[in-house]
């Protein structure tokens, strides 16, 4: 049916039929910046159950936050109800209130050459990925904690370097990887701050051909999902 359909309606309706929004309301970004600053707290409490609580990865939140609501929980939220992400991240609150504290500019002390694409998020998205597959103890509590509480500080500190859009597409990880699976969802917010719903798939019509750090960042996502994924399965183990 769906070939049908490519066939006989013309280009110009299918266009603008995928193109078609349904605007919703606006969304200030004072609230995105408290929503943000709640998701800050909540991730020092966890990085404190990390050090100072349980040595027992079933009984510790942290494990349980990074692995399972965070790394699968979100990536199907993000999937599903848009770029959700950009409210939880523990690091826009912040970076704002340090800019207005400090003075900084918005986007930064420095500015990244555009030839670093996003190969530092590629990095940071293997040593990620090695330390999720690779490391004996990824669960440990304290581990983690360890790990989380450096990549935290790390990003923070280069959002006040280089401002925070500026490292967010380049840098931070979590946010382009999380960026690229919100294209498939429903809903979307535009740069005015309004939420609107669209088909779903139907903001890929509006992304541009991904850089070679971009095809190399998505490939190493889907290859370590993949097999983190296959290496969870009796095929894998034997």
């Amino acid at each position: 049916v769906s070939f049908l359909v490519l066939a006989l309606l013309p280009a110009a309706f299918l266009d603008r039929f995928w193109r078609r929004r349904l605007p919703l309301f606006a969304l200030s970004d004072a609230t995105r910046a408290a929503t943000s600053l709640l998701s800050f707290a909540g991730f020092a409490i966890l990085i404190a159950a990390g050090f100072f609580g349980s040595r027992d990865p079933l009984s510790n939140p942290l494990p349980l936050v990074i692995w399972t609501l965070l790394w699968a929980g979100v990536t199907l939220l993000q999937g599903v109800f848009g770029d959700l992400w950009s409210w939880l991240n523990p690091w826009y609150g912040a970076w704002r209130l340090a800019s207005r504290l400090f003075g900084t500019r918005d986007h930064g002390a420095w500015r990244l050459p555009g030839w670093v694409g996003c190969w530092p998020a590629v990095i940071l998205f293997f040593a990620f990925a090695w330390f999720e597959l690779i490391d004996p103890a990824p669960d440990d509590p304290g581990r983690l904690a360890l790990a989380a509480g450096l990549y935290w500080l790390f990003s923070f500190l280069a959002m006040l370097a280089f401002g925070y859009r500026g490292w967010s597409r380049s840098g931070e990880f979590l946010t382009v990887f999380f960026s690229m699976v919100a294209r498939f969802a429903v809903a979307e917010r535009n740069q005015n701050g309004r939420l609107g719903l669209c088909w779903p798939g139907a903001k890929l019509l509006a992304a541009q051909p991904l850089p070679a750090s971009g095809t190399a960042f998505l490939l190493l996502a889907l290859s370590s999902v993949s097999f983190d994924g296959l290496s969870k399965t009796f095929f894998w183990l034997g």
